[in-house]
């Protein structure tokens, strides 16, 4: 037997094996990322402090309101906010002028298309999709979570000085909010990229110093 061609179809079997893996990884991270609300995606992606992310949440209710307002001829708004796994449900935010509700509506009510940041309107006694909201809210929506993002960064750029002193405020659950004892007046932030390493140890009344780039502790 030709001991070559043994091997190249070992080779090729285990080839094929790899890609069949790579592409139910690949169908499980769509899956995933279908699943996700706009924000909720966006903020896994950056680092987002508490106070920005529920000034995203406000300000895409505002958004979703404001563009049911502008498009009420075409009937009311029902954005897809949430997949519910479990009950094979969708979370839904219902619009309808300055008046909004949240409900739940059964996947198989609705057509295969239907996702997590989908847009809806009834029409004939059905719900069906409304591409242009639908796309027209996912780019307003992240455009405005980039410019808040922004801002976030901007401010906390100008807060971490050289050589300057933090004391921890709180610590919670990981998300650390510091205030320059160094500077008057003495302003609180959280600091969304405090290292990893120093979590731990960034109790209440912990000092910090900036060197380098760097929070480090003051020994």
């Amino acid at each position: 037997m030709n001991l070559n061609i043994f091997n190249n179809i070992e080779k090729l079997k285990r080839k094929n094996e790899e890609v069949h893996e790579l592409l139910d990884e690949l169908k499980k991270e769509m899956e995933n990322d279908n699943n996700l609300g706009i924000l909720e995606d966006f903020q896994s992606k950056n680092k987002v402090s508490i106070g920005t992310k529920n000034q995203m949440e406000r300000r895409m209710d505002e958004i979703l309101l404001d563009y049911s307002n502008k498009t009420k001829e075409d009937g009311d708004l029902y954005y897809i906010v949430e997949y519910l796994k479990e009950e094979d449900n969708f979370v839904v935010y219902k619009y309808d002028g300055e008046e909004d509700s949240v409900l739940t509506i059964k996947k198989e009510e609705l057509s295969n298309d239907v996702l997590v940041n989908t847009a809806l309107r009834i029409k004939d006694g059905k719900y069906t999709v409304d591409e242009i909201a639908t796309n027209s809210l996912k780019e307003e929506i992240i455009n405005m979570a980039n410019e808040l993002l922004k801002e976030q960064n901007k401010v906390l750029e100008e807060y971490r000085k050289e050589g300057h002193l933090y004391r921890v405020s709180e610590n919670i659950n990981g998300s650390i909010f510091i205030y320059d004892i160094t500077d008057d007046p003495k302003i609180e932030v959280e600091e969304v990229d405090f290292p990893e390493e120093l979590k731990d140890i960034a109790h209440e009344g912990t000092v910090f110093e900036y060197i380098d780039g760097e929070y480090k502790i003051k020994e």
